[in-house]
């Protein structure tokens, strides 16, 4: 099986294409490299998200790799880099996988700050493994969502979107206890999965408790206990974390979410912290002709990346 990305019809941002392999990374000096994959295979509801990293490319078309709030380029300042997207074999789950960790695994070795598109919310569980064999310490995680995703399986099927939070609790590095999960609401959330959540020790800030107490206050527990005692955090932004009022173009799109001002201002204090891997997913152009969600999506990665250059530049000083 190819392994090997290939360059789409056009990059994020413009930005070079490079394969994902960690030799020709680290020789380009790359602080940030996006890979797409192109997956929704583990999705149990509404396909469509194998399109989202084309949809993410395609919205990026309209900006400029300069950052004005951060006065930062992107570009230059990360040597930012696409690699493609991670070869998918049509009816192989399995061989999917295995090239969406193998892509992974490379940028995660170059040291840069990956950056993955999806795809259903099952390609955490390929991605961190990956992670997990690259990471000799503990492992936290945080993931913005509005399901909970702790299915133990799904008609017998272990590695579905429903599963995610799962397949990440058995890692040996990642304790439950330093996963959290933000946003969680509505009723596709069952006492089961609830019940395995709680009996792991996994953290649950639901939306009342961001009503509650503000995103901010939020954000800092949940850096605080993903945090506590691990030396690489991994980021999930699922988009259905959001309000579908700021993000229709997704698999699962519920009301009473965050707003897109909300789930910026969480990603520029996870910007601030320092993040080693995040990921976009569930993003579905097809739901929606505005392009509003994959707007919302650069958003993410530009306040991220601009948030984690002002806070490198305030060290340095």
């Amino acid at each position: 099986m190819k392994l090997t990305s290939s360059p789409p019809p056009f990059t994020f941002l413009g930005a070079p294409f490079v394969e994902a392999d960690a030799k020709l990374l680290r020789e380009r000096g790359t602080k940030a490299a996006l890979l797409g994959m192109p997956y929704d295979m583990g999705g149990i509801w509404r396909t469509g998200t194998a399109d989202g990293p084309r949809g993410l490319r395609d919205a990026s078309r309209q900006y400029g790799s300069y950052f004005f709030d951060d006065d930062v380029d992107l570009l230059e300042t990360f040597k930012l880099v696409d690699c493609g997207n991670a070869p998918m074999v049509p009816a192989s789950p399995e061989k999917c996988r295995a090239a969406m960790k193998h892509g992974a695994s490379e940028i995660i070795r170059s040291g840069a700050t990956g950056i993955f598109i999806g795809g259903d919310h099952s390609i955490p569980i390929p991605i961190g493994q990956a992670l997990s064999e690259a990471t000799p310490g503990k492992i936290g995680y945080i993931v913005f969502d509005a399901n909970m995703d702790a299915e133990e399986e799904v008609d017998g099927e272990r590695f579905s979107n429903w599963s995610e939070a799962c397949r990440l609790a058995e890692m040996p590095n990642l304790d439950p206890k330093n996963m959290v999960m933000i946003g969680i609401r509505g009723s596709l959330n069952t006492r089961r999965q609830f019940e395995y959540v709680k009996s792991k020790g996994i953290t649950v800030f639901a939306m009342r408790d961001i009503i509650e107490l503000g995103i901010v206050e939020v954000m800092n527990r949940a850096i605080a206990i993903a945090g506590n005692g691990t030396e690489a955090l991994y980021v999930s932004f699922d988009t259905d974390g959001v309000d579908a009022a700021y993000a229709p173009g997704t698999s699962g799109p519920e009301p009473g979410g965050l707003t897109s001002r909300e789930i910026i201002t969480a990603a520029r204090m996870l910007g601030r912290h320092g993040v080693t891997i995040f990921d976009i997913v569930e993003l579905c152009p097809a739901y929606d002709p505005s392009g509003i969600t994959a707007r919302l999506a650069c958003y993410i990665i530009f306040n991220l990346l601009g948030a984690s250059h002002a806070a490198n530049e305030l060290r340095a000083r």
